[in-house]
């Protein structure tokens, strides 16, 4: 049994990327972009070398989909990235699609497999806009937008068509650093010291692992709220999917007095339940009728004899 703070730091890494792709829905494109978890990074190193852990500009646009879905396509190092996501925060799910291209200020070019491809340039308008009332190097008054629009050629058509969308201009922008501001180290941001300051009263990780492909689903109960997270990783030649389900609510984890028993039933998106168990020898199941509905995957089941669970409850 490992010891909790290793579980805090996984929850950090995942949870990064859905705490930071919220946004008010009437911001513009590249306001809301997904950042991978560290575990995309270690997929996306697979097909290509590594992506630069540092990003001096993002570029993108947003487009609305088929029903409640909205695609989103962006750049990350030597990616690009086309996400499908519904819901808001405390409840959402996404899919995103990471293939290697050119992702540079002015242009985003990709193939997605037998999913489509985009080939997008950017066209600057006139004003130039920062962020943020102040021209200073803290929070978001340290970068500068540039506002446009992408022409080129967007197709994309998700699993079993889910979802579709065809496009040839979109409206966009380009953030980018102050240049006074690039040797300046940026500040963590409060949502990342709320999480590091986070005491849970249940923590509970399931894992499961298939060569570079990975589930895994994380229930973290806080005093009031249960946090719980599950993503899909999977690599399909040159293309990496990652899949992400968020959902906050009121629903406990239910441990015995021996922490050798825990269950959980987590609120939609997530349907059914999970029961961990402990025996003396050491080994440990984990089992139920657990499933997400994911964007391309639904019904994704969570449970099973291939994962690995741990539980944590301190004292």
């Amino acid at each position: 049994m490992r010891r909790l703070p290793l579980l805090l730091l996984l929850a950090l890494a995942l949870a990064a990327p859905a705490q930071a792709a919220e946004v008010k829905r009437a911001q513009p494109a590249t306001e809301r972009v997904l950042l991978p978890s560290l575990l995309t990074s270690r997929l996306l190193a697979l097909h290509g070398g590594p992506v630069k852990p540092i990003i001096r500009f993002r570029a993108g646009f947003v487009l609305e989909g088929a029903g409640d879905y909205k695609v989103g396509v962006s750049s990350f190092g030597d990616a690009v990235i086309l996400e499908v996501w519904k819901g808001r925060k405390g409840r959402r799910t996404s899919t995103a699609y990471l293939a290697r291209g050119v992702a540079a200020q002015g242009r985003l070019q990709a193939t997605f497999g037998k999913f489509g491809r985009v080939s997008m340039r950017f066209r600057q308008s006139r004003n130039r806009t920062w962020f943020g009332k102040r021209r200073s190097c803290k929070g978001a008054s340290r970068f500068v937008k540039r506002r446009g629009v992408f022409v080129g050629n967007l197709r994309f058509r998700g699993e079993d068509g889910y979802v579709a969308v065809r496009a040839q201009r979109a409206k966009g922008a380009v953030i980018t650093e102050a240049a006074k501001c690039q040797r300046r180290r940026p500040p963590m941001s409060l949502p990342d010291l709320d999480f590091l300051f986070f005491q849970p009263k249940t923590a509970l990780l399931a894992l499961s692992r298939d060569g570079v492909d990975a589930t895994a689903l994380m229930a973290m109960e806080g005093r009031k709220r249960t946090l719980f997270l599950a993503t899909d990783e999977e690599a399909r030649g040159k293309l990496a999917i990652v899949r992400t389900a968020l959902a906050r609510a009121p629903s406990p984890v239910q441990v015995n007095e021996a922490i050798t028993r825990a269950s959980l039933a987590p609120p939609p998106p997530f349907h059914g339940s999970a029961r961990y168990r402990a025996f003396p020898d050491g080994t440990t199941t984990w089992t139920g009728n657990l499933s997400v509905n994911l964007p391309g995957a639904p019904r994704f089941p969570l449970t099973g004899p291939g994962y690995e669970t741990l539980l944590e409850v301190p004292f």
